[in-house]
Formats: structure tokens, sequence, C-alpha cells
């Protein structure tokens, strides 16, 4: 089922190729101009991870970014992020460094869909290993909002 909505999502408006690697990072490398050329250094997004994992990887999480540093993370019910997962919620450069470790790996499956203003990942799947059961990991990146500075 899993790798069906990969092929779905690929197949969608926005996403870069399932299939070919070069796609991906041609797609990343845009991406990523495209979000250092807006200068964007204070923002917030709702992040939620979809996996076999514990509630506490999963989210949703809100990240907040001053001066391009996370200043706060914090599960929806408030409560804030236990440093220990505090790299599972990361800012938007974390993303990408995301992605680009899928593509470095080889992973099976990838596929991501970004904002076409922006250039922040908007959503991103990953199949780690082909045949492997329970290494897939969905991210969902939402509520995104430019904020001012201090």
């Amino acid at each position: 089922m899993y790798k069906y909505l990969l092929v779905f999502l690929a197949a969608a408006g926005g996403c870069s190729s399932a299939t070919d690697p070069s796609d991906h990072a041609e797609a990343l490398a845009v991406s990523r101009a495209r979000w250092s050329g807006s200068g964007i250094a204070n923002y917030q997004f709702t992040i939620a991870r979809l996996c076999e994992c514990t509630p506490e990887t999963v989210g949703p999480v809100v990240v907040e970014v001053r001066g391009g540093e996370v200043s706060e993370r914090k599960y929806a019910s408030g409560v804030t992020v236990d440093p220990q997962y505090a790299d599972l919620f990361t800012d938007v450069p974390g993303l990408f460094d995301l992605i680009d470790e899928a593509i470095r790996r080889d992973a099976a499956g990838l596929a991501v869909r970004y904002n076409s203003a922006y250039g922040y990942p908007e959503s991103i799947q990953i199949d780690w290993m082909a045949g492997a059961v329970d290494d897939e990991v969905s991210y969902r990146i939402s509520d995104f909002t430019l904020m001012s500075a201090f």
C-alpha cells in the first residue's frame, strides 16, 4: 500500500520524480536556492511524522525559528519537545538535509512536494530500503507562517 502512495504522490503535481535520483537532486537544488533567496529567517510551521514510531517522535510539533535558529519546539498540546527528539522536528534547512541524505543513500523510494512560493518541503515520503518493513517515514509540513523579527 505504501509503495502505491509513493507512486501516486510522485505523479501528483509539484512532486519530484520517484525514480530518477538526478531529478530529486535538481528539484532539491532549485528549492534550496528558492528558500535561500527568500531570506526568510523568522517563521513557524507544524510538522508531523508518519512512521512506525513512538508517540513522542511523531508529533505534530510546532517549530518556531527566529534569526535562522530554532527557538522553540512544542507538541500541539503545548508541551515542549524533549531534547532527545529535537532533531526529528527540524527547521527548513534540516528538512533539505534529510532529503539530501535520502538521495545520497539511494533510498528505495522518495517523493517530495515543495512549496512553489518559498521552496520549503511541504511533504516528504521516504522508503529507505526496498523490501524492508517499517522503515518508511513521511513528513507533513503545514501551517507555515512568516513571523516578524523579534
